[in-house]
């Protein structure tokens, strides 16, 4: 019985850490929105919304493999968007004046992205593009066509640690949007296995002793 006390008590303690360890170095989560300001089908991605943490943003990767062509008249239904090239980016607000952009990504693939200096959180980026698909280069999308896009973000919080957030992008209204969250470490992962592990045992040694 004491045994199984201690291991109860050891379970819970795995779970309290477990929850700590994904609020405590990136929270609240930031976000995306995006608009459709046209024309020729190109788009506006606002990044103001990333707000409420203190690190740097160092890399946002936009993946458009989960996105969907609507419009079967001018693409292959069900093709996912490419990159069809970009007007480059800009911070339309950053104090310090020490935010750079670059972008990546080859046009006609499916990810495309910006490595940042002096990204804070609180600074606004913006830019253009235009989005494709592989069997048409002038395709003219529409909003609703970028949901699924998956938005990936690298922060740096101190020299040492850098933290990933990921969303996906649903449609909001007229737009379409994705809410950044913190990504669990694998040490995460591994602990919470190794919590659902032990309260697994215990609730097995509790029912061995109660048929006894």
């Amino acid at each position: 019985m004491k045994f199984m006390k201690s291991a109860t008590q050891v379970a819970a303690a795995l779970g309290f850490s477990v929850l700590l360890s994904g609020v405590s170095y990136a929270s609240p989560a930031g976000s995306i929105t995006v608009t459709n300001p046209g024309p020729l089908g190109s788009f506006s991605i606002n990044t103001a919304a990333f707000d409420g943490t203190s690190g740097q943003i160092e890399k946002l990767t936009f993946d458009l493999s989960g996105t969907h062509c609507i419009d079967g008249g001018s693409c292959i239904l069900g093709e996912s968007l490419v990159f069809g090239g970009s007007g480059g980016g800009t911070f339309a607000y950053d104090p310090e004046a020490n935010g750079t952009s670059s972008l990546f990504g080859a046009v006609g693939s499916t990810v495309f992205g910006f490595d940042f200096t002096g990204f804070d959180p609180l600074n606004v980026f913006t830019f253009s593009w235009d989005p494709d698909v592989a069997s048409n280069g002038g395709y003219g999308a529409i909003v609703a066509e970028l949901a699924g896009t998956v938005i990936t973000a690298s922060v740096r919080f101190s020299p040492s640690e850098v933290f990933t957030y990921s969303g996906t992008m649903g449609i909001v209204g007229h737009d379409v949007a994705a809410n950044l969250v913190p990504v669990p470490e694998p040490e995460t992962y591994a602990m919470l296995l190794a919590g659902l592990g032990i309260l697994g045992f215990a609730g097995y040694r509790r029912k061995q002793a109660t048929a006894v």
